[in-house]
């Protein structure tokens, strides 16, 4: 959150002011919501490039080098694709998790009511795609492809938010926040389908022991500790236990952010009487034209200050802040660079060698834009949902078409899913580009020509 603060109020370095016109822009676009969006498509965009521009052999070496930790004589090494997919992508899990758990609290799925229509959205969102998938795949007669059913189920919550956030006032305020519980749910989903049917062979003990790492950290939960560490060192005990179960590594991520605390340390009423004790004796010490570098008291209020803040203020909105930016424009880019990378055909495929890529662009756009729009009118027609104030049937169909926006848990569940068949995989990533591409300019036009009327 930015605060202005006027010129009188700054006490510049010698070559601030210059840098400021500069640096100030570069700022508001890194906090704007679209810049998570478009971070990834650039990312997209130029493992693409590089594989179709006579790079592909420099681009697969570095998605397959090696990087090897060790300890005396224990020792791991897994390539950067895996340390990728199956690490750092815990993160972007555990932040899936911290919005899930917050919006079922007091978000967007806590009401009942406000939650029909957003589920029943989610479900048509992903029982039809998974259904024209695997009736295209069955028509063609492709066994080796069904379990790519799970690819066209999520959204791509950033793009998806980014390509509303362009249309501004054009989309009303109320579809972001169905577009946002509506990806929270497919995501949910899509986890799901990760964990039941993209699992390994399960190895018992190693499953016990993430069990009982996760216990502790319930119990850490309710008996009030709200040190980050003990959670970061049970997160990492939890992600190692899981990965060694053979269940998706990532699950560790979205457990953990379940035992992360709500409550804040302190209440309100205490925040605001600390605060105004604070600001009096801040004044009470305060001589005028001496910077605070040359008054230790006044630094150690406001150091007093910026502490009563963190008392009061709920660790699982805190620490999603502080995780959000290095999420989304490190970690996700850093995903859909080593797993975007495809070659574009140059001549048209035979109908076998395109049946995966068919099979995902009408799973996401059809599947997506239709089953949405359905079980949206059905929900409506049968009294089950209500539509928000502001919002008719059309934005609910524009927003189901955003929805086949379903870039990065597509690409991760497309890796799962046909592991070790880098042809399919080939088919999958190509579908992925293309239907999320289509879905998403379907899904902005309804949106703008809805805005027209």
């Amino acid at each position: 959150m930015g605060y202005e603060i006027k010129e009188e109020n700054r006490d510049h370095a010698p070559l601030e002011r210059g840098f400021l016109k500069f640096s100030l822009p570069v700022e508001s676009f890194i906090n704007s919501q679209i810049v998570a969006g478009i971070v990834l498509l650039v990312s997209a965009i130029a493992a693409i490039l590089m594989v179709n521009l006579g790079w592909q052999n420099s681009y697969e070496a570095l998605s397959t080098l090696k990087l090897t930790l060790s300890l005396g004589d224990w020792t791991i090494s897994h390539s950067l694709h895996y340390w990728v997919n199956d690490g750092l992508m815990v993160l972007f899990f555990f932040i899936l998790g911290l919005e899930i758990k917050y919006e079922c609290l007091v978000g967007a799925l806590s009401d009942i009511k406000d939650a029909a229509l957003v589920i029943v959205m989610a479900l048509g969102g992903m029982v039809l795609p998974a259904l024209i998938y695997s009736s295209i795949i069955w028509i063609s007669e492709s066994s080796n492809a069904y379990q790519g059913w799970g690819i066209p189920m999520a959204t791509d919550t950033a793009f998806a938010i980014g390509i509303l956030t362009l249309l501004g006032a054009k989309a009303p305020r109320a579809a972001y926040i169905i577009l946002t519980g509506l990806a929270i749910v497919d995501d949910m989903g899509a986890v799901a389908v990760i964990g039941l049917f993209y699992t390994e062979q399960i190895e018992v003990l190693p499953l016990f022991w993430a069990a009982l790492t996760l216990l502790v950290l319930f119990f850490i939960n309710i008996l009030g500790i709200r040190k980050p560490i003990f959670y970061l060192m049970g997160g990492f005990f939890l992600w190692w236990f899981i990965l060694q179960s053979g269940v998706h590594a990532t699950t560790a991520g979205l457990l953990a952010a379940m035992m992360v605390p709500t409550r804040p340390y302190t209440n309100k009423v205490w925040f605001r009487r600390k605060m105004q004790n604070v600001i009096q004796d801040f004044q009470d010490v305060d001589s005028l034209g001496t910077p605070i570098l040359e008054n230790e008291q006044q630094h150690a209020l406001a150091v007093k200050a910026e502490d009563i803040a963190k008392q009061t203020t709920a660790p699982i909105l805190r620490w999603g802040y502080t995780l959000d930016k290095p999420v989304s424009l490190i970690i996700l880019p850093l995903f859909a660079f080593l797993n975007a990378g495809v070659m574009l055909p140059t001549i048209i495929p035979d109908f076998k060698d395109t049946v995966v890529t068919l099979a995902i662009i009408f799973a996401l756009v059809l599947g997506k834009g239709i089953g949405i729009s359905l079980f949206a009118w059905l929900g409506l027609k049968l009294g089950a949902v209500r539509l928000p104030k502001g919002v008719v049937f059309p934005h609910i169909i524009g927003i189901g078409f955003l929805a086949g926006v379903g870039f990065t848990m597509s690409l991760f569940i497309s890796v799962l899913a046909f592991e070790g068949q880098p042809a399919l995989i080939e088919q999958a990533k190509l579908g992925i580009l293309f239907g999320s591409l289509i879905a998403g300019i379907i899904g902005a036009a309804i949106l703008f020509l809805v805005s027209q009327d």
